[in-house]
């Protein structure tokens, strides 16, 4: 891609410790085909060997790659590589998951048809911990307050507009955790969502060490406390639990 054309998609990794898994994931995402993108990639301060196995795509025009000496969490490296993007959509994709074929193709056409919609996501594939493939579908939105009955949505297999992300500020960096579901959560107040139902096209790993295993005690916590905000903003009511 010429570093002059402005491509259509910016796609955001962040990556910390994910030697085993990174090169799979970025693979994934120069295999997509009809559309234009750059992968931004930012090593969260690894100790192991992820940012030597990112520097072996720095050749690759598509990619652009910066390695930050202090760990800063998920929320503030994804902001990290958010403002550094130029593509007017953004899209996910975790450091140990992939894109699968005709990902980005998809998700855009579907953007594109909709100018309402300002998010589309789609159904997962996921490997679990005992090794199964299984679908991993999704909440079903877009009615109203469906994310409060159903659950948030998750930063995987989603493709947002850029000016969006700008208008609700990012993502928080004061979260250990479910820092997407606070951000989605926040989109959903400015915006509508689009769900393709049906064919997944996203592969998304369950692994130990992963963020999402480690805080997996404290998620109810953290999600209550966020609901709570969330209805406290809306609707200017405090819940007692």
């Amino acid at each position: 891609m010429n570093s002059n054309c402005r491509p259509t998609v910016s796609v955001i990794m962040p990556a910390h410790n994910v030697d085993p898994y990174i090169e799979e994931a970025i693979r994934s995402v120069l295999n997509q085909r009809a559309v234009s993108y750059e992968l931004l990639i930012v090593d969260d301060a690894s100790t192991d060997h992820t940012w030597d196995r990112i520097r072996a795509f720095q050749k690759d025009p598509r990619v652009r790659a910066w390695r930050l000496r202090k760990r800063r969490g998920a929320g503030a490296a994804r902001n990290y590589l958010f403002a550094r993007a130029r593509g007017a959509y953004l899209s996910f994709c975790d450091a140990d998951d992939r894109m699968l074929p005709g990902y980005l193709w998809t998700m855009v056409r579907a953007l594109n048809r909709d100018p309402k919609a300002g998010v589309v996501y789609t159904d997962r594939l996921v490997r679990d911990q005992s090794n199964r493939l299984r679908p991993l579908p999704r909440s079903r939105g877009p009615a109203e307050t469906w994310d409060l009955f159903e659950g948030p949505i998750s930063n995987v297999g989603t493709l947002v507009r850029r000016a969006l992300v700008r208008k609700v500020g990012g993502y928080r960096t004061d979260l250990p955790c479910l820092e997407d579901y606070d951000f989605f959560w926040r989109l959903a107040e400015v915006t509508q969502f689009l769900y393709l139902k049906g064919k997944p096209l996203y592969f998304y790993r369950k692994r130990p060490g992963s963020l999402s295993s480690r805080f997996k005690q404290k998620h109810s916590a953290i999600q209550r406390s966020l609901l709570r905000e969330v209805i406290f903003r809306r609707y200017r009511v405090r819940v007692p639990w």
